[in-house]
């Protein structure tokens, strides 16, 4: 039975381009605010647009001045983000200071939520809970910075295991530290083919995402370029990116451009992972990657050439997919014929992971954090 609790939950989350994360975060919000809490979502640029509210949430725009700034491209991003986090550090700290706030629930820059709360001069009275994402690459300011940030903190929650380890190390700071996965579906159907896909004739391996130096799909092109494809097998890469003609450029020097396809930007993939004979995800890093659980909720055998941050957990350590060494080209491709010629391995892979895909959705991620939530009061 749920306990009528009218505590405030702000929640901080600017820049929300990464769709998990986006999706991930509101969901959260949402359920909050289904158990009695009043949720205020903090907007500084173009954060939850779109999206439905809730009767106890409302969006909150803590300054519209930057609100059609531009964020495409690696240095345009980094050089807006600095000026609008600049910005933003006071009129958080403003909002906190005129505004009743039981929890700050910051799920992006928790350095400038941290400087907000303490110019608010309220840092005693409200619960600062950092739920962190993606895989951080580690250096000087983030091990100084973060071992503050945490030990001011209610709760850190990292969104996999591989992450909360990862931060514990570099910071040395345990006490709080705990994790919860990050919650990719509401309901499991919700991860199916919305469009009218025509199915492909012919085989092909997919590769999906961002088309970045971390993707690193270079890799998957070498690997497939080893591969025997005279029997019309392919390979389709879903996405676009600053590396797209760097990619291309290897396909035709590699003499496999009539094997490989690149289809840019699919606003909806599904119909093209479910009927893929292997979803292949070569990144140098990654969190804890939407496309695949949608994989797994599809039944699609997944290679991973990431063993770290939470891609090891998805797959539960080789039992639920394959994981190679992320520069090891002769390893990906020996494991994509082991799919290939092997399909009862490959279908028993993906069946273990739709057996345990109950551990990203939304109702098991939100009830552990309610539960930490209920222990504040």
């Amino acid at each position: 039975m749920k306990q009528r609790v009218n505590k405030n939950i702000t929640v901080f989350s600017p820049f929300l381009n990464p769709v998990g994360v986006k999706r991930a975060t509101f969901g959260l919000a949402k359920v909050f605010s289904q158990n009695y809490y009043n949720v205020n979502l903090l907007s500084v640029h173009r954060e939850w647009e779109g999206l439905k509210l809730e009767e106890n949430m409302k969006i909150i725009y803590l300054s519209t001045i930057f609100k059609r700034m531009p964020t495409k491209g690696f240095l345009i991003f980094r050089l807006v983000s600095l000026i609008i986090g600049f910005r933003t550090v006071f009129s958080l700290a403003s909002y906190l200071k005129s505004n009743r706030t039981e929890i700050l629930f910051v799920s992006m820059m928790p350095t400038i939520a941290w400087l907000a709360l303490k110019f608010s001069g309220k840092s005693k009275e409200i619960n600062f809970v950092i739920s962190l994402q993606g895989f951080p690459r580690e250096n000087i300011f983030r091990r100084v910075i973060w071992r503050k940030i945490f030990n001011a903190s209610k709760d850190v929650i990292a969104e996999s295991e591989g992450l909360m380890k990862k931060v514990i190390k570099m910071t040395g700071i345990s006490k709080n530290v705990n994790f919860i996965y990050n919650p990719h579906f509401e309901n499991q159907d919700e991860i199916r083919n919305k469009s009218e896909f025509v199915k492909l004739d012919y085989k092909y391996i997919l590769g999906l995402g961002r088309l970045t130096k971390q993707k690193n799909f270079s890799m998957l092109i070498e690997a497939f370029n080893l591969i025997d494809h005279s029997n019309g097998l392919k390979l389709i890469i879903i996405g676009d990116g600053e590396e797209k003609s760097k990619l291309k450029n290897l396909v035709n020097k590699l003499k496999i451009n009539s094997n490989v396809l690149f289809l840019g930007k699919i606003e909806d993939p599904f119909g093209y992972i479910e009927n893929a004979e292997i979803l292949v995800i070569p990144s140098l890093w990654e969190g804890l990657p939407r496309v695949a659980i949608e994989a797994q909720a599809l039944k699609t055998p997944i290679i991973s050439a990431c063993k770290e941050g939470g891609l090891e957990e998805i797959l539960m350590n080789g039992h639920a997919g394959i994981i190679v060494e992320n520069h090891d080209v002769n390893e990906m491709k020996n494991s994509i014929e082991k799919y290939l010629k092997n399909p009862k391995i490959a279908l028993s892979h993906s069946e273990l992971g739709l057996k345990n895909i109950s551990r990203f959705s939304l109702e098991t991620s939100a009830k552990k954090y309610l539960t930490k939530f209920s222990n504040y009061f």
